[in-house]
Parts: C-alpha cells; sequence; structure tokens
C-alpha cells in the first residue's frame, strides 16, 4: 500500500488521537513521514519500505521467525556523523502490536526540534534514523529486535547509491550489489 499524507495524518487521528498535536507541529512533513511509520506497523504490522529501494532478492529470509526487524546503515555514514551506529527507518518490518514499535510510539513525542543543531540533523533526530537509534540503544530487550548488517539492505553508502544511479559502478560497487537483498538510494526528497 502506498500511503499519503492524507491517509498518513486520518491514520494518527483515528488511532493515536493523543500524538495529533505532535504529528501536526512537526515543522517539515518528513518528521510526520517518519513518525507516522512507526505507528502504521505497530499498529498493523508488516513491512515498511521506503519508495527508494531497490529489491534485489526475496526479503523472507531476513523477516522470517523475528518479531522485529531493521537495517543497519553503512560504516561510513556512522563515521559522519560519529555514531557508533545507525539502525535507518526506511526498511522496517514487525508483528502488529510489537512491544518495540510501542516503545518507539510511547517515546517518540519527547524528541523534539534543538535549534542548536543542523537542519538534518534534527530531521534525523526528531523521528528518524537518529531518534530510532536512541530509542533501539535505550531498550531493555534488544535481543528481541534483530538488526540486519548493512551488506543486506543498505550495502551502499550516499555517494555510491549516487554513482551506482549514474551509472557508474565498480567492481567494489557491483560486488556489494551482487550479495545485497535490496539497495536504498537515499533519495530523500527533504535534503
Amino acid at each position: 500500500m502506498l500511503w499519503t499524507d492524507e491517509m498518513n495524518r486520518e491514520f494518527i487521528k483515528r488511532f493515536f488521537p493523543d500524538f495529533l498535536l505532535q504529528y501536526d507541529s512537526y515543522e517539515k512533513n518528513i518528521q510526520r513521514v517518519d513518525a507516522v511509520r512507526y505507528f502504521i506497523l505497530y499498529k498493523i504490522g508488516g513491512v515498511f519500505i521506503d519508495m527508494d529501494f531497490e529489491c534485489l532478492k526475496n526479503i523472507e529470509p531476513l523477516i522470517s521467525d523475528c518479531d522485529s526487524v531493521f537495517g543497519l546503515e553503512p560504516r561510513e555514514h556512522c563515521e559522519q556523523f560519529r555514531k557508533n551506529k545507525i539502525i535507518c527507518n526506511a526498511f522496517m518490518a514487525t508483528k502488529p502490536e510489537n512491544d518495540f514499535f510501542k516503545t518507539i510510539c510511547s517515546i517518540l513525542p519527547s524528541y523534539t526540534w534543538k535549534n542548536e543543531e543542523s537542519y538534518i540533523k534534527n530531521i534525523l533526530s526528531t523521528a528518524g534514523p537518529f531518534a530510532l537509534t536512541d530509542i533501539y540503544n535505550n531498550y531493555e530487550r534488544k535481543e528481541e529486535i534483530k538488526l540486519l548488517s548493512s551488506n543486506f539492505i543498505y550495502p551502499l553508502t550516499v555517494n555510491e547509491s549516487r554513482r551506482a544511479i549514474n551509472d557508474d559502478i565498480d567492481d567494489s560497487i557491483q560486488e556489494k550489489i551482487d550479495d545485497a537483498y535490496a539497495v536504498h538510494y537515499f533519495l530523500g526528497s527533504w535534503h
């Protein structure tokens, strides 16, 4: 299902009315888009995949026998932002009413815009991957969550994905693509 902005807001209004004020108060639409995906997955479960993914293999082996699954971004992204890890929210899978997603939904309103940070860091920290990673780091039952190595679904860095889009693929990039189940191209319209 492709969720529109109108569908997203109606979903929050109907099922999570206590979050609607926070949802409407986000300065940028991408924050609403990032936030609503956690609530949708908590309520109905399933797999969420951003539109800028290219699926290469059946993902069933990655998500079977798990309550929730996320993927880690490439090490180079962690180095760029001085993070130990970044759990990306562009691919997520869960069963309905999963406890970790419940925790995300209950804690997310406390992640607010900080004027001293850069635009991109603020977006990532309020409802995006930085917020998700922080919530995971503070979650006690991490053994219930499967974190996929970046080589499975985030094999390319932002720069490598731009090269792949432009058909500038060397052997190193091709090898990463060949070993992956999917490729995320990091084509956000908000940055």
